[in-house]
């Protein structure tokens, strides 16, 4: 049994595709950006998908996909390699203030 919006397919494999809601600003929070999908093939995400009417044609669209898949990637998100160094001293510094605060913790109810 077909759906009624058809078939929805992942731009980059060919996969299955699932809505995953209403994605929303990152700076202003009440702005809704558009319609957000996920791949549960190769974990795309993203408001764009294909939507196709039969499964003829998802088969040729996904077979289309595998032949150039050796020069298409899944766009994924990473830091870039010049930042990676400030986000893990930033980590340093948040796990050396916390374990700095249980230790002044632990004086202070000692002393009591």
């Amino acid at each position: 049994m077909k759906t009624i919006q058809g078939l929805q397919m992942c731009p980059f494999c060919g996969g299955k595709t699932e809505y995953a809601g209403i994605s929303s600003g990152h700076i202003f929070p009440t702005i809704h950006t558009g319609q957000m999908y996920i791949c549960t093939e190769c974990g795309y995400q993203g408001g764009f998908i294909i939507e196709v009417d039969n499964e003829d044609e998802a088969r040729k669209i996904t077979e289309a996909l595998h032949k150039d898949s050796n020069i298409i990637q899944t766009p994924q998100f990473n830091f870039p390699d010049k930042w990676k160094w400030f986000w893990k001293l930033i980590l340093l510094l948040i796990v050396a203030g916390l374990v700095l605060e249980i230790i002044v913790f632990i004086q202070f109810f000692t002393n009591l």
